[in-house]
C-alpha cells in the first residue's frame, strides 16, 4: 500500500496548526511565500479550544491520543511506514531512566539531520497531519472528508489556572468518550455508506411483500403481504412502516441476510 514520512514543523506561534510552514529534507524552514504576520493572523483567527487542552498533562494524553488515531486512520486507508505512529523506544527508556521526559519522541530522519519531536512539537505535528490528511479536527471534535477552514487549535493554559474544573472535567470526558469511540469501530463515512446500502436492500426485500390491489371504488391498494396479515394502505412506503412495526421478525430476517451478503462482499 502507499506509504507516507510525515516531516514535522517546529512548534509555535507560527506554525501550529494552521500554517503553511513544514520543514523540508534537510530540516530548513520553508514559508510558502507567506510571512510571521500572516501566520500568526491564522493562528489567532482559529477556534480554541478549552484552556485546559494546554496544561502539560493533558498535552501528554493528547498525543498518546492522536498517536492511536493516526495509526487508526492511516490502516483504514491503506497508508502505511508513517514515522508520525512510531515511537523511538530506545530514546523514550533513556529519558525515562534520567527523570526526563515520560510521552513518546517520534525520529524525524532527513537527507543530512535527524530530529526527535516530543511533547508540544510532537502534538502539534500530529494533529496539522490528521487534519490536512484525513480532515480530523481533534480538539473540534469533528471529522470530513473535506477540511475546510481553520481547524480547532490548543487554548492557552495560563488562561486556565485551574479555575472553572467542571467545564474542564466535562470537556476532557467529552474529548476522549468521542476519540476512544473512534479507535473502536470503523470510519464514519464507510458506516454511513453502509447504512445507505443496507436501507437500499431492505426496501428491495420488502418489495415482494406488498400486495397491489384494485379496488373499484378508491383506485389502488397496497395490501401487506406477510403470512395471515389482511392491511390495505394507500401507499407502499406504509405498507413497508407497517411490515417494520409489525411484523418485525419477518424484517429482521431479511435485513440479517442483507448485511451477511454485504460484508461478504466487502470483507471477503
Amino acid at each position: 500500500g502507499p506509504s507516507v514520512i510525515a516531516l514535522s514543523a517546529k512548534s509555535g506561534p507560527g506554525s501550529e496548526p494552521n500554517s503553511e510552514d513544514e520543514a523540508d529534507a534537510t530540516g530548513k524552514r520553508r514559508r510558502h511565500g507567506r510571512g510571521s504576520g500572516k501566520e500568526n493572523e491564522l493562528l489567532s483567527a482559529a477556534p480554541k479550544a478549552h484552556p485546559v487542552s494546554g496544561e502539560p498533562r493533558r498535552i501528554q494524553t493528547d498525543v498518546l491520543q492522536a498517536q492511536a488515531l493516526v495509526w487508526k486512520l492511516d490502516a483504514e486507508k491503506g497508508i502505511e511506514d508513517n514515522v508520525l505512529s512510531s515511537v523511538d523506544q530506545d530514546k523514550l527508556d533513556a529519558e525515562k531512566s534520567h527523570g526526563g521526559s515520560m510521552g513518546p519522541i517520534v525520529i524525524i530522519r532527513g537527507l543530512s539531520t535527524v530530529k526527535g519531536l516530543e511533547g508540544v512539537e510532537l502534538l502539534d505535528t500530529i494533529l496539522t497531519y490528521l487534519w490536512r490528511v484525513h480532515g480530523l479536527d481533534y480538539y473540534g471534535m469533528t471529522e470530513t472528508n473535506e477540511p475546510k477552514g481553520l481547524r480547532h487549535v490548543r487554548g492557552e493554559s495560563k488562561s486556565y489556572g485551574g479555575a472553572n474544573v467542571s467545564s474542564a472535567t466535562e470537556w476532557e470526558k467529552k474529548l476522549d468518550t468521542l476519540w476512544q469511540g473512534r479507535l473502536q469501530r470503523q470510519d464514519p463515512l464507510v458506516e454511513m455508506t453502509a447504512k445507505d446500502k443496507i436501507d437500499a436492500a431492505t426496501i428491495e426485500a420488502l418489495d415482494p411483500f406488498v400486495r397491489k390491489i384494485r379496488d373499484e371504488k378508491y383506485g389502488w391498494k397496497y395490501g401487506c403481504g406477510a403470512k395471515g396479515c389482511t392491511k390495505l394502505f394507500h401507499a407502499v412506503e406504509f405498507v413497508h412502516k407497517h411490515l417494520k412495526l409489525k411484523h418485525s421478525d419477518l424484517v429482521m430476517e431479511l435485513t440479517s441476510k442483507i448485511q451477511e451478503d454485504l460484508y461478504f462482499q466487502n470483507y471477503t
